[in-house]
C-alpha cells in the first residue's frame, strides 16, 4: 500500500461505502476515531462488501469507489480523483496539445469539410486548404460523420499516418497521406483591428504558453494599428494560476499586487506581485466578462480592475476563487484536490460560497465595497463584479437551455443552420458582409431542422431567437465571403463589443476608459 493509498484510508467512514457498512457510522459515532481504528474499521467493510455482496465487485473497483467516495464527499466540485485516462486528458488540455494533422473541420451538407489547416501542420505541409471537402477517412467514407468521429479518425499517435480523399470543387479527387505530429492549439481564438484602431484578442483558456501567444498577437495588432485594446475573457474557465499572473504582470507596473493565495500546506500561501515594466503602458484597455469566466481568468480580470488599468464590462463571473495542486498516485492516477484559495490585489474574495444561477441576481446592496486604487468603488461578495453591468442573464441562460436541449445533436444543428445559410447565399441573401439575421431566415433554418429530425422546443426558439438570429447571419456571411469575415461580422455585431468600443473610442491615455463607465 504506497503512502497516498494510507492517507485515502483516513475518513473514508463518511465516504460513499456507508451504505454497505452501516454498523461502521454507528461505531465511531460519539467518539473520536483514530487513523488506525479508521483503517481497521474501513478493511472490515471492504471485506464484508467484497464477500456478501449480492453483485461480485473486484477489489481494485471497491478501492476505487472509497476513493471517489471520499473526495466527493468534501463536497469540493474542483477536486476529484483522476484515473489514468482522465490525468492524461488534463495534462494535454494544459499544454493545449494533442497529436494530429492539425486540421479544424466542421460539417457541410452532411460533410466533413476543412475550415483551416494550422499553420506548419501536417495537414498545411500536404496543401489542404479551407473548403476541402474530405470524403474518405482510411478508405472509411465520411457522408453522415459527426466531428467528433472526425476528429478521432484524425488524431492518433505522433508518427502515425492516416489516409485522407479530398475533393476540392471541381478539381479532380485526390489521395493524400498525413503523418501526425504533436499540434500545439493557440489559446487566442481571435483577434483583429476594428474601426477606430481599436485591437480585439479573445482569449480561450490559460494554458503553459498563453503569456507568449498574448504577447505575439497584442504586438501584431499594435503593428496593424491598434491604440487600444479589447480582451474578451468571457467564457474563459481558466486554467494555469501562473499563466494568469504572467498575463496580468503584462500589463501592470513593477510590485503592484496581482493575487494573494491562502492555504494550509506549507510553502502554499503566497503573495504574487508584478515583477516587470508594463509591456504596453500607453495602452487604454477594456475587458470582456460573463457568468463562465473562470479561475484564472478572474484573477487577471480582478487584478486589473482593482488598480484600474481597464474597465471591466458584462457580468458577474462564475467565482471559482481557489487552486488545485495534482498529487501523483500508483498507476498513473492522480488526485487533483483544492489547496488554496485566493483573493485579487484589495482584498476581495473570489470564491462564492455557493455557485448557482441565484447568484447573479444577488443585490449591489448585500455586497461589501472596495476602493480602487484610484479611488473608484467597486463591489466584492464573490467572483468580479464588472465596471460596467450589461448582458442578459436570461438570454445567456436561454442559449444554454436551447444547446442542453439539443444535447448530442449540436452537431446536426450547426450543420443545419449552415446548410440554409449556403442556400441563402445563392439566393443572393449577403451583397455585403453587414447583414442582420431576420425572423424569416430563423424560421427557415428552424423548419429545416425538424424535417432533420432536431429536438427544437418552440418556447425555446422564442427565447434565443436573437442568439439564433445572430448565428444564422455569421454563417451567412461565412458562406458568403470566407470564415474570416463570418468572424469579423460576429465580434463586431457583438452588444458588449459595441459598447467597449463606445468606451475606448475617445481614450487616448489609460485612465480616460474610466470616462465612460
Amino acid at each position: 500500500m504506497s503512502r497516498y493509498r494510507g492517507l485515502l484510508l483516513i475518513g473514508l467512514v463518511c465516504a460513499g461505502l456507508w451504505g454497505a457498512g452501516r454498523f461502521l457510522q454507528e461505531a465511531v459515532s460519539g467518539r473520536d476515531t483514530s487513523a488506525r481504528d479508521g483503517a481497521r474499521l474501513l478493511d472490515q467493510v471492504m471485506q464484508r462488501v467484497r464477500l456478501s455482496y449480492v453483485d461480485e465487485v473486484a477489489e481494485d473497483r471497491l478501492w476505487q469507489l472509497a476513493m471517489q467516495g471520499l473526495i466527493g464527499e468534501l463536497g469540493d466540485p474542483n477536486s476529484a480523483y483522476l484515473p489514468p485516462e482522465r490525468r492524461a486528458r488534463l495534462e494535454q488540455a494544459v499544454t493545449n496539445s494533442y497529436p494530429g494533422v492539425g486540421l479544424q473541420v466542421d460539417l457541410l451538407e452532411g460533410w466533413v469539410t476543412v475550415v483551416m489547416a494550422r499553420p506548419g501542420s501536417p495537414a498545411e505541409r500536404s496543401g489542404l486548404v479551407a473548403g476541402d471537402r474530405l470524403t474518405a477517412i482510411d478508405g472509411r467514407s465520411t457522408q453522415g460523420w459527426t466531428i467528433a468521429e472526425a476528429g478521432n479518425a484524425l488524431r492518433g499517435p505522433a508518427g502515425t499516418s492516416v489516409r485522407v480523399q479530398v475533393d476540392r470543387g471541381g478539381a479532380a479527387s485526390m489521395t493524400v497521406t498525413l503523418e501526425r505530429a504533436e499540434i500545439r492549439v493557440s489559446t487566442v481564438a481571435r483577434a483583429m483591428v476594428l474601426e477606430g484602431g481599436l485591437g480585439y484578442l479573445a482569449l480561450t483558456a490559460f494554458s503553459d504558453s498563453t503569456d507568449r501567444e498574448l504577447v505575439r498577437t497584442v504586438d501584431s495588432l499594435r503593428t496593424a494599428g491598434a491604440r487600444a485594446l479589447i480582451l474578451d475573457l468571457r467564457g474563459n474557465p481558466g486554467g494555469l494560476l501562473l499563466q494568469g499572473v504572467r498575463v496580468a504582470d503584462l500589463f501592470l507596473d513593477p510590485m503592484q499586487r496581482i493575487v494573494q493565495i491562502t492555504g494550509r500546506s506549507a510553502g502554499v500561501s503566497a503573495t504574487y506581485v508584478d515583477s516587470t515594466a508594463q509591456k504596453w503602458p500607453d495602452l487604454p484597455m477594456t475587458v470582456l466578462v460573463n457568468p463562465l469566466t473562470a479561475s484564472a481568468a478572474e484573477i487577471v480580470a480582478g487584478a486589473l480592475q482593482d488598480h484600474d488599468r481597464a474597465l471591466v464590462l458584462g457580468l458577474p463571473t462564475y467565482g471559482k476563487g481557489s487552486a488545485q495542486a495534482i498529487y501523483e498516485l500508483e498507476d498513473g492516477a492522480a488526485l487533483s484536490l483544492t489547496n488554496a484559495r485566493w483573493v485579487t490585489p484589495i482584498g476581495r474574495s473570489i470564491q462564492y460560497a455557493s455557485v448557482d444561477e441565484a447568484r447573479l441576481a444577488e443585490a449591489d446592496t448585500a455586497r461589501p465595497r472596495f476602493r480602487t486604487d484610484a479611488g473608484r468603488t467597486i463591489l466584492g461578495g464573490g467572483g468580479i463584479v464588472p465596471d460596467v453591468t450589461m448582458g442578459d442573464t436570461a438570454a445567456l441562460g436561454a442559449e444554454r437551455r436551447f444547446l442542453a436541449t439539443l444535447g448530442t445533436q449540436g452537431g446536426a444543428w450547426r450543420t443545419v443552420v449552415r446548410a440554409v445559410a449556403a442556400q441563402l447565399v445563392r439566393e443572393g441573401a449577403a451583397r455585403d458582409s453587414l447583414v442582420r439575421g431576420v425572423p424569416a431566415w430563423r424560421e427557415r433554418v428552424i423548419a429545416a431542422g425538424r424535417r432533420a429530425g432536431l429536438t427544437i422546443a418552440p418556447d425555446l426558439v422564442d427565447e434565443a431567437s436573437a442568439w439564433i438570429d445572430r448565428m444564422i447571419a455569421s454563417e451567412v456571411v461565412r458562406a458568403a465571403f470566407g470564415a474570416p469575415y463570418g468572424m469579423r461580422w460576429a465580434v463586431r455585431s457583438d452588444p458588449l463589443v459595441q459598447r467597449a468600443t463606445t468606451a475606448l473610442r475617445r481614450a487616448r491615455a489609460i485612465g480616460d476608459v474610466f470616462a465612460a463607465e
